[in-house]
Parts: structure tokens; C-alpha cells; sequence
């Protein structure tokens, strides 16, 4: 398929600069959700680059997910005029948080919500709710059936 020079520039730009790419299974596509041209440039255009191993395919659910191998890089800087010193972001190591804070906590503990118990620990401790043991449960039935009397031999 002939694909217009400015698109194909555009979708292999998107794919050197990220490392990867997602396209959906749907050649009727009007754009490319991220790159912006037909849909069906950016399918036949990976499914070239399959074919001489530049990328690694991944098919699941109706969607393609794509990421450049070792050859697909060194090809892309050919055709690009890329510097060698230029790497995709998923080669780029990534800056994490520093050592000994781990991230998704706000530093006040177990799971972030105000201690080691969280909520529950008062509750536990008798400090909320009715006390220390005057939790009385929502049924208070003796669990004969539907309200009836007690059988004889029970």
C-alpha cells in the first residue's frame, strides 16, 4: 500500500520517540487515536516492519501492540537521521522517587489512610461505634426460619 510520505514520516517519528505503539484491529479508523493519521497507514506500516523484524507484535483483543527491537532502532536513526546518543523512552532509565519513599503511600503509613489499622482500628479498640463489645450485629433472630416456634425436640 502507498502511504503518503508526511504520514509515514509521522508514525515512524511516534514510533522512535516512544519505543512502542498501539493500534486497533479496525482499518475503517478515520485517525489514529495518538498519531493523528488513517489508521490503516499506521496497520500496514507496522505490518512491514514485522515482516523485517524491526518490531515485536503482540495481538490481543482486537488490538496490536507493537515495540521496536535492536534492529527496528538502528533502522529508524537510518531513516529518521537520528544521532546515536537518542534513545526511545522505553530504553531511557526512569527517575524514580527517592530511596527508602515509596510512592501510592503520602508517607503516613500502611496504606495511606492514617495508620498501621487504617479506619477499622478504633472501631477494634472500642473507640467508635457503641464500645468495646457492643457491636449487637444487624439480625437478631435465633435463627429459627421465617419467625416460627421453636421445634419440640430442639
Amino acid at each position: 500500500m502507498l502511504i503518503p510520505k508526511k504520514a509515514r514520516l509521522d508514525i515512524l517519528t511516534y514510533l522512535f520517540s516512544e519505543g512502542v505503539l498501539v493500534c486497533s484491529k479496525d482499518p475503517h479508523l478515520k485517525k489514529h487515536k495518538q498519531i493523528g493519521v488513517p489508521n490503516i497507514y499506521v496497520m500496514k506500516l507496522m505490518q512491514s516492519l514485522k515482516s523485517n523484524d524491526y518490531v515485536h507484535e503482540i495481538f490481543n483483543w482486537q488490538w496490536m501492540y507493537y515495540s521496536l527491537t535492536n534492529q527496528g532502532i538502528e533502522y529508524l536513526r537510518r531513516v529518521l537521521h537520528i544521532p546515536d546518543d537518542t534513545v526511545p523512552k522505553t530504553l531511557k532509565k526512569q527517575v524514580g522517587p527517592p530511596p527508602g519513599e515509596r510512592p501510592g503511600f503520602g508517607g503516613r503509613g500502611r496504606g495511606g489512610r492514617g495508620g498501621y489499622r487504617g479506619d477499622r482500628g478504633d472501631y477494634r479498640e472500642g473507640r467508635g461505634g457503641r464500645g468495646r463489645g457492643g457491636f449487637r450485629g444487624g439480625f437478631r433472630g435465633r435463627g429459627r426460619g421465617r419467625g416460627g416456634p421453636a421445634p419440640a425436640d430442639f
